[in-house]
């Protein structure tokens, strides 16, 4: 009886033992995630928060308590307005490019063999590859003068032209490059999801006599729709940081063309040394990419499960 009974007692203390390492592995793992993310995330949005209602100055430190001025500032400055004109123009422009591009690709190689491997791993290179060496070499094929792009159109007859110093072309410019860059990384986010979704759906549709394109709009992007929204919140929010190749290749011009609402961020915090109001416009910019994901999170919501 005195066997049995230490048994019975000895039995939730070895379950409770093996819960509570349970419980401290999960948090081993976890907490580095978790530190980073208070420390280099969550804290400096505080400190930029709190920058934004003081005069402050990365060489003076904090001045006067200014209160909500920064913000009231920001609704009469034109070149801020411009700047957000800018970045959303941008946006509008990469997102949706980069969306069907990368769609078209996935569909195209999702299928395995060593020419689509080969095909796959040079379309994902760049994304691998330097932004700041990728805006040099672009930089250089849009020269004017000495421009990869502008040789080849000489030779067919046709004028030169300006990519980066036309108001008109240079954002567009920008755009293409960053487009080319990172439609590698959306490509293979949606061939993963493409390769998510049972087979038995198409096989019943072919039966059926559906045509390829009857089945990519009832059941591939139905089935698609959380990886999409996925790619497109992410491509969003790292369109809305936009920084390097507009200070590589235009350094915001010509004519406040290209200068992005991150740009004139770094503009005012390094180069006026006006913290502050750098951190409202921080500050602002989160706000709106949080509403902007927020809606892009509920229109491409789905509850479809398979």
């Amino acid at each position: 009886m005195d066997a049995v009974a230490a048994r019975e007692v000895a039995l939730p203390r070895s379950w409770w033992t093996a819960r509570r390492r349970g419980y401290l592995l999960a948090l081993a793992f976890i907490l580095p995630a978790v530190v980073n993310f208070v420390i280099f995330r969550y804290l400096p949005i505080f400190a930029a928060i709190r920058s934004s209602l003081w005069q402050y100055s990365l060489l003076g430190g904090y001045g006067e308590f200014i209160g909500l001025q920064a913000y009231l500032r920001m609704l009469e400055d034109p070149i801020f307005w411009k700047s957000l004109w800018v970045t959303t123009a941008y946006v509008l422009m990469k997102v949706p490019a980069q969306i069907v591009l990368s769609m078209g690709l996935a569909l195209l190689l999702q299928r395995e063999s060593r020419f689509t491997a080969v095909v796959r791993s040079a379309i994902f290179a760049p994304v691998v590859t330097s932004i700041v060496v990728i805006s040099v070499i672009w930089a250089l094929m849009y020269h004017v003068q000495l421009g990869l792009l502008n040789s080849i159109i000489t030779s067919v007859g046709l004028p030169r032209i300006a990519f980066l110093s036309n108001p008109r072309l240079a954002l567009v410019a920008i755009v293409i490059m960053m487009v080319w860059k990172e439609i590698g990384f959306s490509m293979i986010i949606l061939m993963a999801g493409l390769k998510g979704i049972p087979d038995m759906y198409f096989e019943a549709a072919r039966i059926d006599g559906a045509s390829g394109w009857q089945q990519f709009w009832r059941i591939t992007l139905p089935l698609l729709r959380r990886v999409l929204m996925f790619v497109v919140v992410t491509q969003t929010i790292f369109s809305f940081q936009v920084f390097v190749p507009v200070y590589t290749m235009t350094r915001g011009g010509p004519l406040d063309a290209t200068k992005v609402i991150v740009y004139y961020i770094y503009q005012n915090g390094f180069l006026f040394q006006d913290m502050g109001y750098a951190a409202a416009i921080s500050t602002v910019t989160l706000i709106v990419l949080l509403v902007v994901s927020a809606v892009q999170m509920w229109l491409l919501r789905s509850e479809v499960e398979y």
